[in-house]
């Protein structure tokens, strides 16, 4: 065998790896390759064979990565990563950006963000291809340190040193409803105000919590969820629908915060945590000219629309503005 064809087989037989770490399954991997199971089992086997350690723990549910399973990968990605990278810098002296770039983030802005952002890229990159998952923060910091993605979308959190923040927006979390609620035209309100009415709650703890508890011990107020679940899309049509308040920032409600459809209040909450939404880079991961692209694209995008998040008005409303996203009109 010549060394481009050990090359090759090499390069097969990390993308086998990877795609059995993703999917935890040989045959679903098999699958989404477009490959026999029997010709992915064996190349996950050779490499077994090579270095004389387990890659993958097999167990009735699947397979999942052993230690040294969980180094090779590490090698997987950094050095299909590397290729591509250099594939794309060649032609980008060429003058041809072109690539894949891979984005995580928190529902709200991956909705709100991403198809405007898609949109400026492929007019002038047609090159340019988008994977975007969307995820809960945990998954999307992980799904970027992991470098299973190129750029993470999440909330600013001191602890996320391995990565390169390149903007941000400042927000914070409010009471989200129909512009018709009795609470609609507060300045601001309190968790145990919200607790006379219904509300619709994630099945999932989230970062109120802590703040509802120590609050609800002093008030006694206890929130009556008329709607509960890990949907967003349930979740909207439920406050759209009139079924419970919802406690979110805006950035999900933007357009619908525009057409006069629905009101964000502030929650007078003394602890409120900050919620700024990052745009990061993996600091131990070399962004490729088609990542570079657009990241910049997504870092315009944060800077209006912090103007716009700047311009929303105690109650809920935005002010006409000369800094609205495109697109935006002044309720």
């Amino acid at each position: 065998m010549d060394a481009g064809s050990r090359l090759a087989m090499h390069a097969s037989s990390l993308r086998y790896l990877i795609k059995v770490a993703e999917f935890g399954s040989i045959r679903r991997a098999a699958d989404a390759l477009n490959v026999a199971s029997s010709a992915v089992n064996r190349q996950i086997l050779n490499i077994e064979r090579d270095i004389g350690v387990s890659l993958f723990e097999r167990t009735v549910k699947g397979v999942r990565p052993t230690a040294a399973g969980e180094l090779m990968l590490q090698h997987a990605r950094d050095t299909l990563g590397g290729y591509q990278r250099v594939v794309d810098e060649i032609a980008c002296q060429a003058g041809d950006i072109r690539g894949g770039v891979r984005i995580i983030g928190i529902g709200s802005m991956i909705e709100f963000a991403l198809p405007q952002v898609m949109v400026e890229v492929a007019k002038r990159y047609p090159g340019i291809s988008f994977h975007i998952g969307d995820a809960n923060p945990g998954d999307a910091v992980e799904g970027l340190k992991t470098q299973k993605y190129d750029i993470g979308i999440f909330f600013l959190d001191h602890r996320h040193r391995d990565f390169e923040l390149l903007a941000s927006v400042r927000t914070s979390i409010g009471a989200v409803m129909r512009a018709d609620h009795p609470l609609a035209g507060r300045q601001h309100v309190t968790l145990t105000e919200c607790a006379g009415h219904t509300v619709a709650m994630f099945s999932d703890r989230w970062v109120i919590m802590p703040l509802v508890e120590a609050e609800f011990q002093q008030t006694g107020a206890q929130f009556s969820p008329r709607v509960v679940t890990n949907s967003m899309t349930i979740m909207r049509a439920a406050i759209h629908n009139g079924l419970g308040i919802g406690f979110f920032t805006p950035v999900g409600f933007m357009d619908d915060i525009r057409a006069g459809k629905i009101a964000y209040v502030p929650l007078e909450a003394r602890q409120l945590p900050a919620s700024g939404i990052g745009l990061f880079l993996s600091r131990s991961a070399l962004a490729s000219p088609p990542v570079r692209v657009v990241a910049d694209h997504l870092a315009e995008f944060f800077k209006r629309l912090q103007l716009e998040l700047d311009g929303l008005r105690t109650g809920g409303r935005l002010e006409a503005s000369r800094t609205s996203l495109p697109g935006a009109h002044a309720p």
